[in-house]
């Protein structure tokens, strides 16, 4: 039996691993050419849980049957509310955004879909001129039951109001841009990949700084071991320690270290999608640590969400940095670490450009890793502290105080 939905109807989808086919009713506009789309998971309070689903950037949970001419997503619904939390799945078309002023204003008409493996059609139609997005379905659990629920609630302003409301910067870019993007970064990690290694000498010595992510591993930038024979990390009241490589990545110049007895507290990872542009940050490490090796303080903010030519990988911050910082983490006022300090922009016109790996991809790197965070909520993990996410935002000696146990001094020789 086929059902078919209004505006504002509700229906129960019969299994959680579903299949949702679209297109455009325009006939001259397409997915992934004039018109996006993606699915946006929402927390009780609807703001975003975790990043969305895109037509240029699927998950696990949201795969497209051909990414150049998509025309169905499939679904796993239990991965995504029973694994993250999840209590609302939005579907969101809208129009591509690109400041070319010559290119012609695109308007979207409408959206056809066909839910769980075609039981279920809604059509959406606008009813008025320039709308630049619409959310047009939303998937809920109620009772042990998928359900979904045919909206309809248009924008003339594309998605920025929408953005705000949940808490996320959403990415409307046109491919090409995306394209662009990875064509770039493929020519940075071919580059990368040709780069001859750290030219050093033997017994050759130099320091970075390391912090703390879970009991028994702590994360640094890859140019900080790179071509040491020997890497130990040093603070202040504790025994000097070895550490091994577990993994090191010189695409996002990052690297997992390890040590063998367990390390007195931890710092949480951020997890959440909030737009952290102008947000405040804290930086904790050990520059210059031939002048001092005391534990160094400085603090600025988030200038900018991508790094150097646009790079996804990154984002700028104007904290004060100096070599020997390179690992140290950049701090929100909650104490969670929104990204790793790697590199500055050495100019006599820029002051404190600096950037730094998201946590996005430190996350990534440990999940590739087999390393599993616990709870950032949990503030205790056998003997080990992890310092707790607080509720309301801390002052810099705070956040100091709080977190200083779980920076160390990396030291690497030739």
């Amino acid at each position: 039996m086929t059902t078919t939905l209004v505006l504002g109807a509700n229906t129960v989808i019969s299994q959680a691993k579903c299949t949702v086919n679209f297109k455009a009713i325009n006939p001259n506009q397409a997915f992934n050419q004039q018109l996006g789309m993606l699915w946006l998971p929402l927390d009780d309070k609807r703001h975003a849980i975790c990043s969305p689903a895109y037509l240029h950037e699927t998950k696990d949970w949201a795969s497209l049957d051909n990414t150049n001419n998509p025309k169905q997503w499939r679904l796993d619904l239990d991965s995504l509310f029973d694994k993250q939390g999840v209590h609302f799945l939005q579907l969101i078309a809208y129009t591509y955004h690109s400041p070319t002023l010559n290119l012609p204003a695109v308007e979207l008409d409408g959206v056809q879909l066909s839910i769980d493996n075609e039981q279920i059609h809604y059509e959406f139609t606008t009813q008025e001129r320039h709308v630049k997005a619409v959310i047009v379905l939303e998937i809920y659990r109620r009772n042990g039951q998928y359900k979904c629920r045919a909206l309809g609630e248009t924008s003339t302003q594309g998605l920025d109001s929408l953005s705000q409301r949940v808490q996320i910067a959403i990415d409307t870019r046109p491919p090409q841009t995306h394209e662009q993007i990875q064509a770039q970064n493929q020519q940075i990690s071919s580059e990368s990949r040709q780069r001859p290694p750290r030219q050093v000498q033997a017994g050759e010595t130099w320091t970075g700084t390391a912090f703390a992510i879970d009991p028994y591993h702590l994360l640094t930038c890859h140019h900080v071991i790179e071509s040491a024979q020997m890497i130990g990390i040093r603070q202040q009241g504790q025994p000097d320690r070895e550490v091994q490589v577990v993994l090191s990545d010189i695409g996002s110049d990052s690297a997992i270290i390890k040590v063998s007895e367990p390390l007195p507290c931890y710092l949480p990872l951020a997890t959440g999608c909030t737009d952290f542009l102008g947000e405040t940050i804290t930086t904790l490490g050990f520059p210059l640590s031939g002048l001092s090796s005391q534990l160094q303080v400085t603090q600025g903010c988030i200038s900018a969400l991508t790094g150097f030519g646009d790079d996804i990988r990154y984002m700028q911050f104007t904290a004060p940095i100096q070599p020997g910082s390179s690992g140290s983490p950049l701090l929100l006022p909650t104490g969670e670490v929104i990204a790793m300090a790697t590199s500055s922009f050495a100019h006599e016109h820029a002051q404190n450009v600096n950037y730094a790996v998201k946590f996005q991809l430190l996350s990534a790197l440990l999940t590739s890793a087999g390393i599993s965070l616990t709870n950032p909520h949990l503030n205790q993990t056998h003997n080990n502290a992890q310092i707790a996410v607080s509720p309301t935002p801390l002052t810099t000696p705070q956040l100091s105080r709080q977190s200083r146990g779980a920076l160390w001094l990396v030291g690497c020789q030739a």
